[in-house]
């Protein structure tokens, strides 16, 4: 990932540990989606459940949503954080510094 933005001249990561929030959605996401795949599949399947099965989907799925999800979740946390912390006035300095240099 690049540290600033090629259009605006944003850094993305404002502070250290900024991403600990991306890394909190993207847990968040990764815990709903295997209440609702595992539940889901037992709930569906419900006296005779296939448990090899139903470990197979959720092993596959809670390994690949949190990589596919990460990036997303990155924007998200960028796009909350800049809703309830605004740019300061020194990173917006910052930022056209960077655009005009």
């Amino acid at each position: 990932m690049k540290q600033t933005c090629d259009v605006c001249g944003l850094r993305f990561e404002r502070e250290a540990g900024y991403w600990v929030g991306a890394v909190t959605l993207n847990t968040v996401v990764i815990f709903a989606t295997f209440l609702i795949v595992f539940g889901g599949s037992v709930l569906l399947t419900w006296p005779d459940v296939p448990w090899t099965g139903v470990l197979i989907v959720t092993l596959v799925v809670n390994l690949v949503v949190p990589i596919l999800f990460y990036p997303v979740s990155k924007t998200l946390w960028s796009a909350m954080e800049l809703s309830w912390h605004p740019l300061e006035p020194e990173e917006i300095e910052a930022a056209a510094g960077r655009l005009a240099g």
